[in-house]
């Protein structure tokens, strides 16, 4: 995995990991040692995104751009360490599991043939911004 998608990655986990708009200790925690696996501690912008909340459509667009150039193995590795992450204070908020359940079936719906990807991707970023809306306003 190159850094470029390391970083996406982490982007996406960590705009995950507000999608409660807060993030706890063990998340914090959790996401250090992701940052350190990846030898991406000194990254400044990483950080900054652990210290001010990321809107839910930046993390829509993490999302969009990771699911074009990405095999299922991939989107599944991505799928269990947002699990992974939501999980890290052993508390999974009802908006932290529906959040996990729309990327599964999100993901789900992305055929595994490069054909068919370029048309797919044209709805992914609808599909996910109803998602993410969905799920967030019952916090406003």
């Amino acid at each position: 995995m190159d850094t470029d998608h390391q970083r996406l990655t982490l982007q996406i986990l960590i705009g995950s990991a507000w999608v409660d708009h807060t993030l706890s200790e063990p998340e914090i925690t959790h996401l250090k040692k992701v940052l350190a696996r990846y030898h991406l501690t000194q990254d400044t912008e990483l950080q900054a995104l652990l210290k001010a909340p990321v809107s839910p459509q930046q993390t829509e667009r993490w999302i969009v751009e990771f699911l074009k150039h990405t095999s299922q193995e991939e989107r599944l590795k991505l799928l269990a360490a947002m699990g992974n992450l939501l999980i890290a204070d052993e508390v999974v908020s009802e908006i932290e599991h529906d959040l996990l359940d729309e990327y599964h079936d999100l993901m789900a719906r992305i055929p595994n043939e490069p054909d068919h990807i370029a048309t797919l991707v044209k709805n992914i970023g609808s599909y996910v911004n109803k998602a993410l809306k969905t799920l967030v306003s019952p916090l406003s």
